[in-house]
């Protein structure tokens, strides 16, 4: 039976469109992580290509964000109690930290739209174990 559902809905662009609203709302990542795990083994050759790239993209895009995470913990940590000066350096550091998790997010969107593009003309990725920007 859901076999038929991901067939009739298209289950390979659903989850892009989860993995984007997932950068809105984050625990909603993981629920796109873990349907690509399951079906990534299912379908055709082109779905399994794009699930594939879609669980290696959510994984890489949790394990960053959850290290900018703990930097940026870490640095409010240690700003408790500290000097002027020693907390504008720390200051200047959270905000560095904070653009880095720019890069990541706009990494994510591009994988997910130019994913999103291939898989409305079916086309299988090249290579989707890839961790480039535009995915071929």
């Amino acid at each position: 039976m859901s076999e038929v559902v991901v067939k009739k809905t298209g289950g390979v662009p659903s989850i892009y469109a989860i993995l984007l609203f997932g950068i809105l709302f984050f625990p909603i990542q993981i629920v796109a992580m873990i349907f690509s795990k399951r079906r990534r083994y299912d379908g055709d050759d082109w779905e399994r290509s794009h699930y594939e790239m879609q669980y290696r993209t959510a994984a890489a895009y949790f394990v960053i964000q959850a290290v900018l995470f703990v930097i940026g913990a870490a640095t409010l940590f240690l700003m408790h109690e500290k000097i002027h000066a020693e907390i504008t350096s720390l200051r200047i550091w959270l905000t560095f930290t904070t653009l880095a998790g720019y890069v990541p997010l706009a990494w994510l969107a591009i994988r997910c739209v130019r994913g999103l593009f291939l898989a409305g003309s079916k086309i299988r990725l090249v290579n989707p174990r890839s961790y480039t920007i535009w995915p071929r």
